[in-house]
């Protein structure tokens, strides 16, 4: 294979990458820990590549951007003082923002943009 063969093969490689990636919606999620308390094991999976976050603290805020198949669900957990909790919710399609709050009574808070 010589240099013209090398380089069409490169063009056709990144231009199929590009196109599969291009299908993919992609989730921006913004998990906010207004608890007052360190939350461990925090993790956003179902129809989505699964992120993982191991400590949050107070206060603070953990982003992340995963892409997920439409039409599923995004499930989101954590841990506290040793209860686990989790909730679920709807995706749909194209860009999507998740907004998470954490609140003091661990009630967690979801609101969806895009």
């Amino acid at each position: 294979m010589g240099i013209i063969g090398t380089l069409g093969f490169a063009i056709l490689l990144f231009f199929t990458c590009w196109i599969l990636a291009a299908g993919r919606s992609r989730a921006h999620v913004f998990v906010n820990n207004q608890s007052g308390m360190t939350v461990s094991n925090v993790v956003i999976s179902g129809s989505c590549k699964k992120r993982h976050a191991d400590i949050l603290a107070t206060r603070s805020e953990w982003k992340t951007v995963t892409p997920y198949d439409r039409d599923g669900q995004l499930h989101f957990s954590f841990d506290c003082a040793g209860v686990s909790y989790s909730t679920n919710t709807e995706l749909g399609s194209g860009f999507l923002g998740v907004f998470y709050r954490i609140s003091s009574n661990m009630v967690v808070t979801i609101q969806k943009k895009g």
